[in-house]
């Protein structure tokens, strides 16, 4: 019993040291890139890494992996990343215009973009785990997050509550923020974004372009 119980908090520790060094290793190298350009690549790192910890890679060199894949997809992640910022953005703008105005369309147009933006959350959520998970080219890696969320209700649902549930546990503990902040939510999309694209490969009639990564 002992021993058991000496082996959970043993395996417990090394979780909790290899979450704090991700966290640890993603704001560096988003500070390395100088924020604007070090965002996405080191965000997609971390994904990356937490797909290979979800794949039962735990015991590995953490850091020189993560700074290759960092290197390697370095513009075509912020490439990619930019451009749906600038989707969001262009949609936020829509919808502050759309606020000054009054009467029926106005309203009608306001709940569209509302809903598009909900739509392009998830979508931007589904990104980084549909990137290192998947071979794509650049147009299917903007257009299939869309489509998986439009298709993947149960699996919005789940990263919402996930992550409500990771935000409430970081307000009530704000000394978290430096040793969690990116990894949690990161782990905990990677893990459902998994098993969504497992069924879509095998047993669903939508049809995912490319090959796993």
């Amino acid at each position: 019993m002992f021993t058991r119980i000496g082996s959970f908090f043993t395996e417990a520790s090394l979780w909790i040291w290899r979450v704090m060094q991700l966290n640890f290793i993603w704001l560096f190298h988003i500070l390395l890139g100088g924020i604007v350009l070090g965002l996405f690549p080191a965000t997609v790192a971390m994904f990356a890494t937490t797909r290979k910890w979800l794949k039962g890679g735990i015991d590995y060199p953490m850091l020189q992996e993560y700074r290759t894949y960092y290197k390697e997809n370095f513009w075509k992640t912020n490439a990619l990343g930019w451009t749906y910022l600038c989707i969001g953005g262009f949609l936020v703008m829509d919808l502050l215009l759309v606020t000054q105005i009054q009467g029926v369309i106005a309203l009608l147009s306001t709940f569209i973009l509302v809903f598009l933006l909900v739509i392009y959350a998830f979508s931007f959520m589904y990104f980084f785990s549909y990137y290192v998970h998947f071979q794509q080219s650049f147009k299917q890696y903007l257009i299939q997050p869309f489509i998986i969320t439009l298709i993947s209700l149960k699996q919005n649902l789940l990263i919402a509550i996930g992550l409500l549930m990771i935000g409430y546990l970081i307000q009530k503990m704000p000394g978290l923020i430096p040793f969690t902040l990116g990894v949690m939510p990161a782990y905990w999309i990677m893990k459902i974004s998994m098993n969504r694209y497992k069924v879509m490969q095998y047993g669903s009639k939508h049809e995912i372009v490319g090959g796993e990564s």
